[in-house]
């Protein structure tokens, strides 16, 4: 169903043969979970690539859909093997390409011109199935269940790694097969960094707030979550910086549906905290795409002109970062649906104090 939803797009846009290195999108497609494959797709053939150490695992796995081809030495040389004598062109998924992979492949087939195929999978893999949605709603539960739990664990004393290290345990002792990043535990004035790398020395003290990011990875499919919580009580600033967060975020969830721009999504939430005088402390984007990538389609961000459709899964996370005082981002994972947004995370929202 995949591949014919596939060359459904190919065709329209008369694209073949189209080749494939990123593993996701293999993976996505076949089911193939190593560290070395390539699809190249014709109209009516797909031949699967991959080296003699996949060669057992991958025969058992793949569909009748594709040709099992057994890289030799070199993939360019095994490819010349199974290209069609009268292609003229040859379309690569544009985003995985390098340059080395172009300059390989017009000294291979200096006779093909190679050209930018776009990313039609990344395309198929915005809208999820009902099984990815299960799998992606598991893996949030495990994350939920993992903030529950780390609220039982914080306190003044521990270090930021601590919390890092417990999150990393928890998740696995739930079922969880790795992380889905690197996980964040931001305290006091380190929280202002978006992408802070936390410290293995740094101490949580009473009064400061502690930004959590974190997500897992079940069954190939991935959750992200963030919560800022406080140590023993709320400096002004931040407890209004929190206030208006949330808001922003119930703002921009209550107007997810289907047909909107990403774009519009994200003006959402940024408009309300611009309004409320923090519009420079808010950096990032609004959210991204989770399914097999943590990070990917659509990108919700301003000016994106990607349409939510029903059945895509994203984040909605704002954040407010003033520097030499901390910062704050909620975020969560949810399902665009016909009738509007259902927010598929539970970890509490409303302010926690330790």
């Amino acid at each position: 169903m995949k591949l014919k939803r596939f060359r459904e797009i190919a065709s329209g846009r008369d694209v073949y043969p189209y080749l494939i290195f990123d593993l996701k999108n293999i993976r996505y497609l076949t089911g193939f979970e190593g560290s070395n494959a390539f699809l190249l797709i014709y109209p009516d053939k797909a031949f699967f690539i991959t080296d003699s150490r996949y060669e057992e695992y991958a025969g058992g796995i793949l569909s009748k859909e594709y040709e099992f081809v057994l890289q030799e030495k070199s993939f360019y040389d095994t490819l010349s093997k199974i290209i069609s004598e009268g292609d003229k062109h040859l379309y690569l998924e544009e985003h995985s390409a390098s340059f080395s992979n172009y300059n390989e492949l017009t000294k291979k087939f200096p006779l093909l011109k190679i050209e930018s195929g776009g990313s039609i999978v990344n395309e198929l893999r915005a809208v999820k199935n009902a099984d990815e949605i299960e799998k992606i709603k598991k893996a949030v539960k495990i994350t939920d269940e993992c903030f529950s739990h780390l609220l039982s664990t914080i306190r003044p004393g521990i270090t930021e790694w601590d919390i890092v290290m417990e999150a990393e345990i928890f998740s696995k002792m739930k079922s969880a097969r790795r992380m889905a990043f690197d996980t964040i535990a931001a305290s006091g004035k380190n929280s202002s960094m978006p992408h802070y790398f936390p410290s293995q020395s740094k101490k949580l003290q009473n009064g400061e707030n502690v930004l959590i990011d974190m997500g897992c990875e079940f069954e190939g499919y991935n959750s992200d979550l963030t919560r800022t919580v406080f140590l023993g009580e709320i400096p002004d600033e931040l407890r209004k910086i929190y206030s208006v967060v949330l808001e922003s975020q119930r703002k921009a969830i209550s107007a997810a549906k289907p047909g909107m721009t990403a774009g519009e999504l994200d003006a959402v939430a940024r408009d309300y905290i611009s309004q409320n005088g923090f519009g420079s402390n808010f950096g990032h984007s609004l959210g991204h795409g989770v399914g097999l990538d943590v990070h990917e389609a659509p990108a919700v961000k301003g000016g994106g002109e990607m349409i939510l459709r029903s059945g895509m899964v994203i984040t909605v996370e704002p954040g407010i970062y003033v520097q030499g005082c901390g910062g704050v981002r909620i975020e969560d994972v949810i399902l665009i649906r016909e009738e509007g947004a259902e927010i598929l995370t539970s970890a509490d929202k409303d302010i926690i104090i330790i």
